[in-house]
């Protein structure tokens, strides 16, 4: 339940400093809004999942799993932006890295990262 509560704050921008999630709005040069913390990049999401597999593998439980990624994430993107929401991030991922996407979201056991 931690890690539903955790990963939803992560994806719907929210955090607990009260900050503001980011706009909606995709500016004109088509890149993902920036926040707060920096400016998000499909590259470097990618780049962070890929590393966190290893970690991902030695835990347990995709529930276990689930929530360690929930809390990794939270940290990674307080400081490289987040991402608008969970669809954000499937489609960045998504034409960025589908197989890194792919094993990372089978370790968890989810099918995006909406339903993360």
């Amino acid at each position: 339940m931690l890690a539903l509560i955790a990963s939803t704050a992560v994806l719907s921008g929210c955090s607990s400093a009260g900050t503001e999630p980011p706009p909606t709005a995709t500016p004109a040069n088509g890149k993902p809004p920036a926040a707060a913390g920096g400016s998000y990049s499909a590259k470097d999401v990618c780049t962070y999942l890929k590393g966190e597999i290893p970690a991902l593998k030695e835990v347990g439980s995709p529930v276990g799993r689930h929530a360690n990624l929930a809390g990794d994430l939270a940290a990674f993107f307080e400081s490289h932006g987040k991402p608008e929401n969970g669809a954000v991030l499937d489609a960045a991922t998504k034409a960025e890295c589908p197989a890194v996407r792919t094993e990372v979201l089978a370790l968890i056991d989810v099918e995006s990262f909406s339903s993360f």
